[in-house]
């Protein structure tokens, strides 16, 4: 009976999960030139104008946009955890669901940097209420020599609606661009959002088939933080330690998912298409170590070489990016970065999994999604400014004069080598 609750949730989660980030992904490589569009430093196709697009003067924007986000979806993670261990996980997943369409609708109806501001707020709520929750709830259903592989396969849902999605995306405003001749440049750019309410819609439906569950469920808030405290001592101090990290590698995520896009644009390519198909290439390649990390980490009972590995070498990967000048550099880079992720990112959620108390994984994985978007609304905000200022300056290093784009990227790795370092020295695997 728990083998097929288990297979049912899996395959339910996954097809949700597959559905909308299919939406979210395609919205990708066209939402920064929308935020550019709605300032007022685009005034055209981005694929039409001529000359250099200064993404970097809507820099700060986008990284408002990024912290809008994550201010809500931190508090949102925290507190759901605790509420969906007491009233049930579903219940919790498809309310947030509905949070993802409403905001989807919003963003199609408005035209102002602040309301997008707002939606995107919303998006955060909806986003720590459903995917933190979903992630505990196959935690709880899977037995947890499983774990690994149910979360590798949760997480390629997302990697292989990441690598059609962006095409997708490009697809659906190029072909409006051809029907209309141009039309209105803003809701050119648009037109994937519409794409992203119909399978938010899509996804909500999907989860109503959810069974309900009642193992890692308790009955009161108390129990739960009664439980939290009888964590072994040990474990407690490696959740405490993940939290930590969390937290700091958020702050340096922060920091990459404002200055990236702007670099890109800016410096190597400013076609839509070109950054859609850098989103895909990163996923696809990212699909075959999420799955691998997933089985391997099972079959060897060991999740913390994994992490271990792949945070080494994707950190690695922020020194070289603001280097380079080259397209087709930035995809091997890039793919680098994407493997390695793949392959630290199921072995993490696993491991926290197994150090977690029965009946508190919705908790613990809404502590870790409370610190890791604490850091990155904060690193959203200072990457945006980092990146404004130092874009236009020139750096001296070794005797070699170097974009000021260092500056963002390499406070990003420094940040990495430094939970790396934390991980590998405090963090200790269950041993029974």
């Amino acid at each position: 009976m728990r083998e097929e609750i288990f297979r049912r949730t899996l395959i339910i989660v996954v097809a949700a999960s597959f559905v909308i980030n299919i939406g979210f992904s395609a919205l990708s490589p066209l939402f920064p030139y929308l935020i550019l569009a709605i300032k007022g430093v685009l005034k055209e196709l981005p694929e039409l104008s001529v000359g250099m697009i200064r993404a970097h003067e809507g820099a700060v924007e986008l990284g408002f946009l990024t912290a809008a986000f994550m201010i809500t979806r931190a508090p949102t993670a925290g507190a759901i955890g605790f509420v969906s261990d007491v009233i049930g996980k579903k219940r919790t997943i498809l309310l947030g669901m509905a949070l993802y369409t409403a905001s989807a609708l919003g963003f199609i109806l408005s035209n102002s940097l602040l309301l997008f501001i707002v939606f995107r707020a919303l998006q955060g709520i909806a986003s720590g209420m459903v995917w933190p929750v979903a992630e505990a709830l196959l935690a709880d259903v899977a037995p947890r020599w499983s774990r690994g592989k149910a979360i590798s396969i949760y997480a390629s849902s997302m990697m292989i609606a990441q690598i059609f999605g962006p095409s997708l995306g490009v697809a659906i405003y190029k072909l409006y661009v051809s029907m209309r001749g141009g039309g209105d440049l803003i809701f050119a750019l648009k037109t994937p959002i519409v794409l992203l309410a119909l399978l938010s819609l899509s996804s909500l439906l999907t989860l109503l088939s959810l069974p309900s569950v009642g193992g890692g469920r308790v009955e009161r808030f108390g129990e739960v933080v009664r439980r939290l405290r009888e964590t072994p001592r040990r474990a407690a101090r490696s959740l405490r330690v993940m939290y930590i990290n969390g937290a700091i590698n958020g702050f340096a995520m922060g920091i990459i998912q404002t200055v990236m896009i702007v670099y890109i644009i800016e410096r190597i390519v400013k076609d839509p298409v070109y950054i859609g198909i850098f989103f895909s290439i990163f996923a696809l390649l990212s699909l075959p170590t999420t799955l691998l990390a997933g089985y391997l980490s099972d079959r060897f009972r060991r999740r913390k070489p994994f992490v271990v590995f792949g945070y080494l070498i994707g950190r690695t990967a922020f020194f070289i990016i603001p280097l380079i000048r080259s397209y087709l550099i930035l995809l091997i880079v890039g793919s680098l970065i994407s493997l390695v992720f793949g392959l630290s990112m199921p072995a993490m959620r696993a491991l926290q999994a197994d150090l977690a108390m029965e009946g508190t994984r919705g908790s613990v994985f809404g502590l870790q999604q409370l610190f890791l978007n604490a850091g990155t609304f904060i690193g959203s905000i200072v990457g945006g400014y980092l990146t404004k200022i130092y874009a236009v300056k020139k750096m001296m290093v070794l005797g070699y004069t170097l974009s000021g784009y260092i500056v963002p990227f390499w406070t990003a790795g420094i940040l990495g080598f430094l939970t790396t370092a934390l991980f590998t020295i405090f963090v200790e695997e269950r041993e029974d």
